[in-house]
């Protein structure tokens, strides 16, 4: 039985979603460059803030955070989004009906950036898992170890340096800051 996720809207998200048995898909530029304009579009749509991602060759690390629904920026959100975009596109609400709800965000990423996939790279199969493993981060100190890892990864697994800097890793040190 699958277990059920617990929904908030208070603290930040850390997401870890892999590639279909292992492989290194994100080795390749062209992919990691589609899947991060997709994350930033995604989220602002959706109504989260990117805090921070490491796309490594095989998985994907993203931590964000929603945009509280009482702030203007959430208004100007939800009044941004644009008719018949396929970043839009969302699994059946599930509870919260405002679009915070962490799965959505990730079924909305998985399956555009396969849109746009299959439409730029003529690639027909999926490369997603279909889980993702999701914590939720609520102490100062669980923030500092998550943005540690992030940093980190790509350096523990000896990577180029290319997975250092954009489009692989991305940090907003000014939201960051002022989480806690």
């Amino acid at each position: 039985m699958t277990q059920r996720r617990i929904y908030q809207d208070e603290y930040p998200y850390f997401v870890t979603f892999r590639t279909k048995d292992g492989y290194p898909f994100f080795n390749d530029s062209k992919y990691t460059r589609l899947l991060s304009r997709i994350i930033f579009k995604t989220c602002e749509i959706k109504c989260y803030e990117v805090l921070s991602y490491q796309i490594m060759p095989d998985h994907v690390h993203l931590f964000v955070n929603s945009i509280k629904k009482a702030s203007a920026t959430a208004e100007s959100c939800a009044r941004g989004r644009i008719k018949n975009d396929p970043a839009q596109v969302s699994a059946p609400a599930l509870g919260d009906s405002e679009g915070y709800i962490i799965s959505q965000l990730m079924y909305t990423i998985k399956s555009y950036f396969l849109c746009e996939l299959r439409k730029e790279c003529n690639i027909p199969y999926s490369i997603w898992q279909k889980r993702f493993h999701t914590r939720i981060v609520d102490a100062d100190e669980y923030l500092e170890s998550i943005v540690m890892y992030i940093k980190q990864n790509p350096i523990k697994a000896d990577l180029q340096s290319k997975y250092h800097k954009m489009p692989y890793q991305y940090f907003d040190w000014n939201i960051i800051e002022t989480i806690f």
